[in-house]
């Protein structure tokens, strides 16, 4: 009986060790379990909003670990920072400021700043691990086609000058991961999309 009871409790004894390990690893990845993004479906012509939509499905889909919420955190606590500073700018206070410009308290904007950091953080997680598993590249054509509807749509005419002002490092992941919202809409089902800017 002795023994029997030693076999037990080694046995929840180690289970427990397991999960709590198990569950401190998974807890720091970024994606716990990509959702299925082999079915996905959106209602909307507009290219830009169908691909809103079948990221925000793939993330209603997809099981989150503690390093978004980490990143999310982050976001948050920058984007914060440039609102106090506008705010400082201004020489108001930061709750003057966004009833102001946003007609809103101060405690509710800092919940949709902090909502919003985290379904960003969310989003970009997913389109990460898609472009990962579908080894999805910016290749060498791809960054200057790119680039050009980049400084397009920000008013830039000079390459150069658009380099230094945006880190090449950052564009290429913003890249990859438009070119991912593509590939997702290539092999989702809806209805015909408007052109727009495409690869």
């Amino acid at each position: 009986m002795l023994i029997v009871s030693a076999i037990v409790f080694s046995l929840v004894f180690f289970g427990l060790l397991t999960y709590a390990i198990w569950d401190n690893i998974v807890s720091e990845k970024s994606i716990v379990r990509l959702g299925d993004y082999s079915s996905l479906t959106y209602s909307a012509t507009d290219r830009d909003a169908a691909g809103t939509e079948v990221t925000d499905l793939l993330v209603s889909k997809t099981r989150f670990g503690g390093a978004v919420k980490k990143e999310a955190e982050k976001v948050y606590e920058q984007t914060m920072k440039v609102y106090e500073e506008e705010a400082a700018y201004h020489e108001v206070s930061l709750a003057e400021y966004v009833n102001v410009f946003y007609d809103t308290t101060e405690a509710r904007f800092r919940k949709d700043v902090k909502n919003s950091a985290l379904q960003v953080a969310k989003e970009e997680a997913v389109l990460d691990a898609v472009a990962e598993k579908e080894k999805i590249e910016v290749t060498a054509l791809k960054f200057e086609k790119l680039i050009y509807a980049y400084m397009e749509s920000t008013g830039y005419t000079d390459r150069e000058q658009f380099l230094v002002d945006y880190d090449e490092k950052q564009l290429r992941v913003q890249m990859r991961r438009d070119l991912t919202v593509d590939w997702l809409l290539e092999h989702a089902t809806g209805p015909a999309l408007d052109e727009g800017d495409t690869e």
